[in-house]
């Protein structure tokens, strides 16, 4: 295992910086798998130190998961070296923007969740949602949608300035751009896996 990182990810201007060095983001996706008995959906300790072994192997220094992680999880991923970011889940499909006890509800988790982890070094940031679809974002109308992800991510910085904050589009709704994110997140999809394949040798 590699040795743990010793301080927060900070964005100075276009790049990222852990302490006075350039930190390089490259990531993977990790779970959700299928829920135990408990209704935990990280996988058994045992199998989580395996995996993590083997990307720290390809050089992967970030995970990305979909749900708030068990400490656990965190501890693990912080002794191996990486860095964790946390996407925070909410019901996107509902109109939120016409009911105040929704948006309320939405606000309160991401408040709740944020300070559960607050100053845990080994997350680097959350995602205050995820993928709203293009549909939804018209229907509601661009500018509120976008003013609401703006909302989560200063009631998020108000728990916890010293964390990287974001929210994850795609491109339908490439448009949906809120602007007191730290960096901008894309989901991309691999819809043909054989031109993303590596190119066989000719030899």
């Amino acid at each position: 295992m590699t040795a743990p990182a010793t301080s927060r990810v900070r964005p100075v201007s276009k790049f990222f910086f852990e302490g006075d060095r350039k930190f390089f983001i490259k990531g993977a996706t990790y779970g959700p798998f299928k829920p135990d008995e408990k209704g935990n959906t990280f996988g058994k300790p045992e199998t989580v130190d395996v995996d993590l072994r083997m990307m720290r192997e390809l050089g992967i220094n970030v995970l990305r998961v979909y749900h708030p992680p068990p400490n656990w999880f965190l501890e693990k991923c912080y002794a191996a070296g990486m860095r964790v970011l946390i996407t925070l889940p909410w019901e996107k499909h509902i109109e939120f923007l016409r009911q105040k006890k929704v948006r309320d509800e939405i606000a309160a988790m991401v408040r709740n969740t944020v300070r559960r982890y607050v100053g845990n070094p080994a997350v680097l940031g959350y995602l205050v949602g995820n993928e709203i679809a293009s549909t939804m974002a018209r229907w509601l109308g661009v500018r509120r949608v976008i003013e609401f992800v703006e909302h989560l991510v200063r009631i998020g910085r108000a728990v916890d300035p010293d964390v990287l904050f974001s929210y994850a589009t795609y491109p339908p709704t490439e448009y949906l751009l809120p602007q007191n994110v730290d960096f901008f997140c894309f989901n991309v999809y691999l819809h043909n896996q054989r031109d993303f394949a590596p190119a066989k040798s000719d030899r």
